[in-house]
């Protein structure tokens, strides 16, 4: 699969000057486009991951994106996208890695799209497409429940826009001018991609002389936990060698019953354009399903216990009904306006716990951690431009991208962002912030932008979690409330990311 990948993009990077020597009568129906962007952040913190791990350079990236598109007649086209990716740090650790450029240097090279689409073939109002795409359905910005086709590519937790791309077949209809139907197979399921910090959310908290102060709550009823709770609560904890969970993720067959489909009807009735979707498929975010936790004597100090705690997750089958629009709004200011609304058909998820001493097992478990009730997500929307130099988003969130209605809850959101355009739009000032009006918690990103010339920018910015990052007192006695599953701060949590200041530079053509 690396071969094929770098095989990809040596195509694109040799066909690239080839353009430029093309026939006049190619070079119509060929488009080649991308951009080059280098990154570089440095944590501006020390309490949101491992001790001693912060002030740093935490990214020094350069990423490639080629994209080609060609034309080679009115009713096919073929494109292809690429990212070539260095990360900029070494990954020597010992000295006979230093002949080895792939350590010296290491990289990663990801095809994002491939596909073909034949148009007006067998009828002049139908389009298909077939092969390796992205499919963005809903109308808000980012947030868009309605969007279940492809999961999300939260690898840089700064990024919410990007997906996973899939293999998938697209069916377009086109009945009318005010009327577009959308049918996609999708026949392997993928799970959206975490970012390298979602290991905190399973991560053991130790004190300076590693005795254990707190582990992941089990998603059960507060009685339940305090059950299990007691089993270790007659231990002193400085005895107990609990090391990190193991989490294991149970994933669906590769079999035809497996595939995901969705279908929309897209409607423009003047200023109004609404969307009605169904999606078959699974949540593409994980959900936990069983835990084992056994105790036995270690093996090097008989005054001690090991802890091994191994959890399994699972990606929950679904069924999604939506309806979503945008309206320009003549007649109140030309104000814009999005919203969707997402039904979600869940299958129930029960959570299965068990606790061993040595092979005997003391003590079992169980709650329903998903039940199988119908849920809403959504999304309301607006955007308004006060003069040519100020405009503002705002948003109304039920539900964030992870949330699912288990025990862990779907939350409320309000998001902001104001931008100051100067000089011309060459300068760009804005402030987004999302705060979750439950927990108060939030995520400021300060950014100013500069267009050099067109085409070339440059933007610098600080990315900003606030909230705390231990369990929080939701019952309002004091004390934290360490066995609630639920008790966690949504952007305060370590599982969110570390706060980083970035510098970026980009050129795209």
């Amino acid at each position: 699969m690396n071969g094929y990948r770098i095989g990809t993009v040596a195509v694109l990077l040799v066909l690239a000057p080839a353009l430029a020597h093309a026939a006049p009568e190619w070079l119509e129906k060929i488009n080649f486009s991308g951009y080059g962007q280098s990154d570089i952040r440095f944590d501006i913190e020390d309490y949101r991951g491992a001790g001693g791990d912060g002030y740093r350079f935490s990214t020094n990236r350069n990423d490639l994106d080629l994209r080609l598109e060609i034309t080679p007649s009115e009713q096919l086209v073929a494109v292809v996208d690429a990212r070539l990716r260095y990360f900029g740090f070494m990954e020597v650790t010992q000295m006979t890695q230093t002949t080895d450029r792939n350590k010296v240097d290491p990289f990663s090279l990801q095809l994002d799209q491939a596909y073909l689409a034949v148009k007006g073939v067998p009828f002049k109002w139908m389009d298909l497409k077939a092969g390796r795409m992205v499919q963005t359905w809903g109308s808000a910005d980012m947030f868009n429940p309605t969007d279940n086709i492809n999961g999300h590519d939260f690898s840089d937790p700064m990024v919410y826009a990007r997906k996973v791309p899939n293999q998938m077949v697209a069916v377009d209809l086109y009945p009318t001018d005010w009327l577009t139907l959308n049918a996609v197979w999708i026949p392997i399921f993928k799970p959206s991609q975490l970012p390298s910090s979602a290991a905190y959310g399973f991560a053991v908290e130790r004190d300076a002389r590693g005795c254990l102060l707190s582990s992941p709550p089990p998603p059960l009823s507060l009685a339940k936990s305090d059950e299990l709770a007691k089993m270790f609560g007659l231990v002193d904890p400085c005895t107990l060698n609990f090391g990190d969970p193991e989490v294991q993720t149970v994933m669906p067959k590769n079999r035809f019953s497996e595939s995901q489909v969705a279908l929309r009807a897209r409607l423009r009735l003047g200023e109004l354009d609404l969307g009605l979707s169904y999606y078959y498929g699974r949540f593409s975010f994980p959900v936990a399903y069983t835990a084992v936790a056994t105790t036995t004597t270690s093996a090097t100090d008989s005054s001690k216990t090991d802890v091994r705690y191994v959890a399994e997750v699972l990606y929950p089958r679904i069924q999604v009904a939506g309806l979503d629009f945008s309206y320009t709004a003549p007649w109140m200011l030309d104000i814009g306006l999005v919203g969707e609304l997402a039904v979600y058909f869940p299958e129930e998820v029960i959570f299965a716990m068990r606790a061993y001493q040595g092979e005997t097992q003391v003590l079992a478990l169980s709650d329903i951690n998903v039940p199988s009730d119908p849920f809403i997500k959504a999304t309301v929307g607006l955007d308004y431009t006060f003069t040519s130099w100020l405009m503002v988003n705002a948003m109304y969130v039920r539900g964030f991208f992870d949330e699912f209605n288990d025990r862990y809850g779907l939350h409320n959101y309000v998001a902001l962002t104001p931008r100051l355009s100067l000089k011309d739009d060459s300068i760009k000032l804005q402030i987004s912030a999302i705060v979750n009006v439950d927990d108060l918690s939030n995520q400021t990103n300060p950014e100013i932008l500069w267009i050099v010339v067109p085409g070339v920018e440059v933007s610098a910015g600080a990315w900003i979690y606030g909230g705390s990052t231990h369990a929080l007192d939701k019952d309002g006695d004091g004390a934290p409330d360490v066995l609630d599953y639920a008790a966690r701060s949504k952007f305060g949590q370590k599982a969110s990311g570390r706060n980083v200041a970035y510098l970026r530079t980009k050129v795209t053509w």
